[in-house]
């Protein structure tokens, strides 16, 4: 391998010195090692204080983000409300990556916690599955496709970040790139994962 395409620091580190950050991404993109930056589970905030002692532009953010792990969404539904919906654990991420033309890949897309385990066929999403399934019929797929069609069809450019060795699933969930949500279908979805509108 001659050179990397993207290399991502992963996750922010306190103790980070920025100008030695610039200095080893200037090195890799000097030498042709490597062609493009981003960070990993980093905020806007973070991402600004590295951005602005860069030559490179930072292009992607890769966080976990999937039907059921929503908090980026539904901390701006729900904003100037008293509920626990209405916390922003990252600083406005989806609108500051927007602005920014940032591409977001989201990790664990099938996941519903760090740890907890897929949603796919869990009892514990029953109505997300009952709509997930009911949707996959409707385009002739699977649940997996279109849990991978309901993040792209957000408009903040979602690359998905399968982590399967699993060929067969790799195809699976490879068929959401070719289906577009309507409004109405991704709002179901959204509210069959259990969450709401204020």
């Amino acid at each position: 391998m001659d050179y990397l395409d993207s290399v991502l620091l992963h996750r922010p580190d306190p103790l980070m010195e920025v100008d030695d950050v610039a200095a080893a991404f200037d090195e890799l993109q000097q030498s042709g090692k490597v062609r493009h930056f981003g960070v990993s589970n980093f905020n806007p905030e973070q991402i600004a204080l590295l951005q602005e002692n860069l030559h490179q532009q930072l292009l992607i953010d890769q966080v976990q983000f999937s039907v059921a792990h929503t908090g980026m969404v539904d901390a701006g539904m729900h904003t100037n409300m008293a509920d626990d919906r209405s916390v922003d654990h990252d600083g406005s991420l989806l609108p500051y990556l927007q602005r920014k033309h940032m591409t977001l890949q989201a990790w664990s897309p099938f996941q519903y916690g760090m740890f907890e385990g897929t949603f796919i066929d869990s009892p514990k999403f029953k109505a997300l599955n009952d709509e997930l399934q009911k949707v996959a019929d409707h385009y002739h797929t699977n649940k997996n496709a279109i849990a991978v069609a309901w993040l792209l069809r957000h408009p903040v450019g979602v690359q998905v970040i399968l982590g399967s060795m699993n060929p067969e699933h790799i195809k699976e969930s490879a068929e959401g790139a070719d289906i577009t949500l309507t409004r109405q279908e991704w709002y179901d979805i959204y509210f069959a994962a259990g969450n709401d509108l204020p």
